[in-house]
Order: structure tokens, then sequence, then C-alpha cells
């Protein structure tokens, strides 16, 4: 018996007369409106305190890739770092601070913070290293070897050679040529020889 393949339109229609897969789209989608309320609310003190300061947004994800200058942000959104959000607006913290208008603000904390994320192949250590590497200055290159040194950061160290382009440039071409065949660190290691 030979199968003949469905159209599209046929799949549509059949799938809209499936009572299984209209009951599973109905319930993705009240997860999805329990979690926007969930993440609306988890970020209202934090989008007022924007708001408060002249930044005018209804999220943080709305700082994120932004081209405006929200430099009267970086201080709240520091403070933010320790506070407990749920995971998808830490996110969003610690990417809108992945800029070097944070630049001395906001490194010490996301080194804390760095260092506190336990899990070295989550998607927030991972993170928070590339923030890290956005934000470094010359005071903070040397914790930065620190870090790229140990190993139980895991992935999490894959931008952090970025971050040493503060050294003197002989010191860091050193560090960064032991770096570029490192599986996680090898890419951006050659990135930060080509910059300096």
């Amino acid at each position: 018996m030979i199968d003949q393949e469905k159209t599209a339109q046929e799949l549509m229609a059949e799938l809209a007369n499936d009572a299984s897969h209209q009951q599973k789209l109905k319930e993705k989608e009240q997860q999805r409106v329990l979690l926007e309320q969930e993440l609306c609310e988890d970020e209202r003190q934090l989008v007022a305190e924007f708001q408060s300061k002249g930044v005018l947004i209804s999220s943080v994800w709305d700082l994120v890739n932004s081209k405006e200058n929200y430099q009267a942000a970086i201080p709240t959104l520091v403070a933010h770092l320790e506070k407990p959000h749920h995971a998808r607006i830490s996110e969003g913290i610690v990417r809108a601070l992945t800029t070097p208008t944070a630049a001395g603000i906001a490194t010490e904390p996301l080194i804390g913070l760095f260092r506190s994320t336990v899990d070295a192949g989550s998607e927030l250590k991972w993170l928070v290293g590339a923030a890290i590497a956005e934000t470094a200055t010359p005071a903070s290159a040397k914790t930065i070897v620190g870090l790229i040194n140990d190993e139980k950061h895991g992935r999490g160290r894959a931008f952090l050679p970025l971050g040493l382009i503060h050294l003197p440039k002989d010191e860091a071409r050193s560090i960064l040529e032991r770096l570029t065949s490192h599986p996680a660190m090898g890419e951006s290691a050659s990135k930060a020889i080509a910059l300096l």
C-alpha cells in the first residue's frame, strides 16, 4: 500500500478537528499567558525604578540591543543583579549590562554573580561571562585571568579572553596565545589577539 503525502492544507484541517491537539494548544497558550503575567509582576519594581530615572521602558528586555543611551539605568541594573528575579528577568538584566557603557560600574558585581553561579554550563553563567568581557577595565583584567584559569567555571569562560585586552600587550598576548586551542575560549582568544 502506498501512503500518499498530505498537503499542508489537509494536515492543518486535520489538526483543527483533532480535539487532543486543540487541547494541547489551549494549554500551551494558558502557560504562555501565565508566564507573561509572572514576568510582568517580577519586573514591576525594576521598571518603576527605570521610569523614575527617565528611562521609559515596559520591560528590561527593551534595553537589550537598544541604540538608545540608558546610562541612567546602569546603577539600577547593577543593584538588581543581586535581587531574586525570575531566570528570564535575570538574563535580561545581564544582557542589558553587556555594554561598554557599564564598564567599571558593573564589572565587579558581574564577577561576583559569575563566581556565585554554580552551574558552569548554564546559559546565565555564559551570559555573565560575556558581560564581564564587555565591561572589563584595566583594573579587572587580573581578576579575569584568575577566572579563565579556574576550570570550575567551564563554558562560562567562553568570552572572558576578550576582557584581557586591557592588560599590557605582551602579557595579554602570552596568555591569549595559550588559549587559542581551548575548546571553549579559543575563538574569543583569537579575536582578542586581533584586537591587541
